[in-house]
């Protein structure tokens, strides 16, 4: 009798145990895919960048001038707006100028 009653606790357990599993798999899912939203957006930084180029100012120095943030946040930041299709870089001569994706095209 005993051992039946342990096999049915320990059955009952194992069920207990599965659903709470599954319910912390399916948690952390939904947590992975609201990071990834986070992810696709862009911070001040970025915007300010992204306005500087929409306004002509196409080189690093010129983006700096209009933005007026230090060289390595805008070289960042611009790094970070091709990565993500944002933006494209043309290489003239030495310098690098840089357009929103979509006029580059036109």
């Amino acid at each position: 009798m005993i051992s039946v009653l342990l096999l049915a606790f320990d059955v009952l357990l194992g069920i207990v145990t599965f659903f709470i599993v599954r319910s912390v798999m399916i948690w952390r899912s939904e947590k992975k895919e609201e990071s990834i939203e986070v992810v696709d957006t862009l911070n001040d930084r970025d915007e300010k960048i992204l306005k500087a180029i929409r306004e002509g100012k196409n080189s690093l120095s010129e983006i700096m001038k209009a933005t007026g943030m230090p060289k390595s946040t805008v070289y960042k930041g611009l790094q970070r707006l091709l990565k993500e299709g944002k933006i494209e870089a043309i290489r003239e001569g030495k310098v690098t100028k840089y357009v929103i994706s979509e006029e580059k095209s036109k």
